[in-house]
């Protein structure tokens, strides 16, 4: 179909002017991959990263491109596929409210892969990460949840690494409509997992399926090119994408601009009540000991996630409010900022997360997901009651907080030598994506 919404997509993305880029868009996309980067370095000691970097050889054979803050290489799919996986270990990861999930660890190790060694200008990479940021999240917002059961990642992410490597590799337009195509067909379905799932073990590496989406969206790229073919009207049945959503072609790919950075390691549904603790009870000193209870109200999806006051995995902490609102209250954020095994099985945190009570306020769960809130209550056993607003805001990670996230990341894995040479590589005065390739 000539004039299916997957041909208007593949055209917007194939000639969209990257000279018209603004300086806006160009600093956020230096900062997701600033983002993607340090998350990928605190995910390279979980377990899936470590066994994705042990089957490189078996699953995707030996090739130049680098593998981050390692002495391995793989293939470019091999190696996005392992940078991704390290990227979305921790839950780090960049996010996107309207898209409900994260772009950022899909697109940027597939970019930087596909980039690496081929002349492309910075602006030309910087261009197709805002691009690829812009229809992933388009794409993840027009899907029909009667239909599309699920907004995890893997679901949408693979169109962003589609749009943003196939721009970067000349598809045609033929080829890049029908590398959505493959892509949207081949993702992963996701049913069982994650808070919109059909299972009960969502404390598994399986996640929202980021790295597997990469590999079949680097797939997709390189058999659309030489003529395998999709259902290039995927997007065309109401039934299942809000065509309005994808048939408005934007002036500019300023979606990216709305992308937040996490200071948790925990899914984001968790972040509204951390934020409410932090900003009300952050710099008060509360005997923990006295906590009766603490009641946290909040939106319906939160209460969807597997929530133990016991986790048996890291993973298993990352969709627990009760047990990271606990670690934040006893070992503060820093505690958060990089998940350890040695906060599994604690026994002072699941007492405390076994004090913590999870309901859905309806005011709260009506401006889901455009806004994330929570309100907390704490009550004593002095009979003292302390309430945080029910509106709290987030708290924003602007680059400042960027660089001291990735600065404290870094501390014992990588020098601080690196650390330097790779922010300063991914500042608006002085990028140098050559430099970037370098240090990872």
């Amino acid at each position: 179909m000539t004039d299916s919404l997957s041909n208007q997509l593949a055209q917007w993305v194939l000639t969209y002017d990257e000279n018209h880029l603004s300086d806006e868009v160009i600093a956020k996309a230096l900062d997701c991959v600033l983002d993607s980067v340090a998350s990928a370095l605190a995910g390279q000691s979980a377990l899936s990263a470590a066994a994705a970097r042990g089957k490189t050889g078996v699953l995707f054979g030996h090739g130049k491109s680098k593998i981050w803050f390692s002495d391995k290489s793989s293939t470019l799919a091999g190696a996005a596929f392992c940078n991704a996986m390290a990227a979305s270990s921790l839950d780090l990861d960049d996010g996107h409210r309207s898209a409900r999930g994260h772009p950022g660890s899909a697109i940027i190790p597939a970019v930087l892969a596909v980039a690496e060694g081929r002349g492309l200008t910075d602006r030309q990479v910087l261009a197709a990460i805002a691009i690829g940021y812009e229809i992933s999240v388009r794409i993840a917002r027009a899907q029909n949840p009667a239909m599309i059961k699920t907004h995890q990642s893997g679901r949408w992410a693979g169109f962003g690494v589609v749009a943003a490597c196939g721009r970067l590799q000349q598809l045609t337009l033929n080829q890049l409509a029908n590398a959505f195509a493959i892509a949207g067909v081949w993702a992963p379905n996701q049913l069982a997992n994650g808070s919109s799932g059909y299972a009960n073990e969502t404390g598994n590496w399986a996640k929202e399926g980021i790295p597997i989406s990469v590999f079949q969206a680097v797939t997709a790229i390189h058999l659309a090119r030489d003529g395998f073919t999709g259902p290039t009207d995927l997007f065309d049945f109401e039934t299942h994408y809000t065509s309005a959503e994808l048939s408005s072609v934007p002036d500019a790919p300023n979606g990216i601009l709305a992308t937040y950075f996490k200071r948790y390691a925990c899914c984001r549904y968790i972040h509204p009540a951390l934020d409410a603790w932090q900003r009300q009870f952050g710099s008060r000193s509360i005997d923990v000991a006295q906590i009766v209870t603490i009641e946290v109200q909040t939106f319906a999806w939160a209460l969807k996630l597997s929530n133990k006051v016991r986790p048996d995995s890291l993973v298993d902490i990352q969709f627990s409010l009760p047990y990271c609102l606990a670690m934040l209250i006893l070992f503060g954020p820093q505690a958060l900022l990089e998940l350890k095994t040695d906060m599994l099985f604690n026994d002072q945190v699941s007492a405390l997360a076994g004090k913590i009570n999870l309901t859905v306020r309806p005011e709260l769960d009506r401006q889901f997901p455009a806004k994330t809130l929570a309100q907390l209550s704490v009550r004593t056993r002095s009979g003292d009651r302390l309430a945080s607003p029910p509106s709290v805001p987030p708290i924003v990670l602007e680059r400042g907080e960027l660089e001291e996230k990735f600065y404290a990341i870094a501390k014992g894995k990588i020098s601080h030598k690196r650390v330097q040479a790779l922010i300063c590589a991914l500042t608006a005065e002085r990028t140098s994506l050559s430099v970037l390739y370098k240090y990872l």
